[in-house]
């Protein structure tokens, strides 16, 4: 090959310069690229931070409010929410981000939207990324699902088995009327005694004149703001042979003022006073002796009387032991109080209680 030509294709700076000028801002936009990306993200973790912080320090707020004297337990907190969230957003410099709030139950979700503004890739028309957080935050302290009491009559006293005795304001508990029948007597109890070796009556004897039998337990408890659960064990002492009778269990709890229970929405003797946050009619067993074995259950800050307004449970008959489930709520942090009350024919005969469990969430 003639020299000239093969000087020509060993020079290769034309082609470089070429390549190199074809390639550039290809390589100038993956690397701008990459910056806006970085920018982007940076942003957007800002933004988590910010509204993670504004969310924890709104549902400490909330739970300080309502823990107040006279706070509306159905105060709308999403502006107090979105406020702290707007506050904390503009503290740190996240201008045109925008937070949105929902509160569903007991949980507080914040939602920022914004944008990252991109230098490179605005040269090709991508002028902006969209960018968009969530956070949720519960307004009650996660449930511990701890027992935090339990009793079941079987310490503190000296009743022997199969034999009773009445103690007033025994082993903590707070009486009235005569007082707490603790019974070692299996037979009174259906043959079975449900925990150990005794149960209790509260339908009492009395030792003295004028005295009530039908008598109360109360307990106190300490208590922060959170899910609670009572649990306990009852059983009719004077049972209902009857087959309507039967293995029905005449229990009522306290359930949500909207429950669909046509029990509650088609029985119009319900729809006043405390009965309108009741269901499950059981008539059918309240005019049998009186209610003999009634026993009402209440549950109240400390010094509140135990009234219709703060009644969580009742029993009136049972042929079997069953345990009864409670669920509580304590939307202000103080002094509570549960208390367990005959209610039916002062008789000295009544509903019989065992193995009562106090639990912060619910009971393990």
């Amino acid at each position: 090959m003639p020299g000239p030509f093969r000087s020509f294709l060993k020079d290769a700076r034309g082609v470089t310069a070429l390549t190199f000028g074809l390639t550039l801002p290809a390589l100038a936009l993956a690397v701008g690229g990459g910056i806006d990306f970085s920018r982007a993200a940076a942003r957007h973790q800002r933004m988590a931070s910010a509204i993670e912080l504004a969310c924890q320090q709104a549902v400490q707020e909330i739970r300080y409010q309502g823990s107040q004297s006279g706070a509306d337990p159905k105060k709308d907190y999403g502006p107090l929410v979105k406020d702290l969230a707007a506050k904390k957003i503009a503290a740190d410099g996240l201008g045109e981000v925008t937070p949105a709030v929902t509160i569903t139950g007991e949980v507080v979700t914040i939602t920022a939207t914004g944008s990252s503004s991109n230098v490179f890739a605005g040269l090709v028309g991508y002028s902006q990324v969209a960018l968009k957080v969530s956070r949720n935050c519960t307004k009650l302290p996660i449930p511990e699902n701890k027992v935090l009491f339990t009793e079941s009559f079987e310490s503190y006293h000296s009743v022997k088995k199969e034999d009773w005795s009445v103690l007033k304001n025994w082993n903590g508990w707070t009486t009235t009327g005569g007082g707490v029948e603790i019974n070692g007597i299996p037979q009174l109890s259906g043959n079975e005694i449900r925990f150990g070796n005794f149960f209790a009556e509260l339908d009492s004897h009395c030792y003295v004149s004028g005295c009530s039998s039908n008598s109360s337990m109360a307990r106190e408890f300490d208590l922060k703001v959170g899910s609670y659960e009572l649990r306990y064990w009852y059983i009719s002492r004077i049972r209902n042979t009857a087959s309507s009778f039967a293995g029905k269990v005449a229990c009522v709890g306290r359930y949500p003022e909207n429950d669909t229970n046509p029990d509650y929405k088609n029985n119009p003797s319900l729809q006043s006073g405390w009965a309108t946050k009741w269901i499950k009619v059981i008539d059918w067993a309240r005019s049998w002796k009186t209610e003999t074995n009634r026993i009402d259950v209440f549950f109240a800050k400390s010094g509140v009387a135990p009234s219709s307004t703060n009644m969580v449970d009742q029993c009136v008959h049972t042929d079997k032991w069953v345990e009864r489930i409670v669920p509580l709520q304590v939307t202000q942090a103080g002094k509570y109080s549960f208390t367990f009350r005959a209610a039916g024919l002062e008789d000295t005969v009544g509903g019989l209680l065992d193995y009562i469990r106090f639990c912060s969430g619910k009971c393990p």
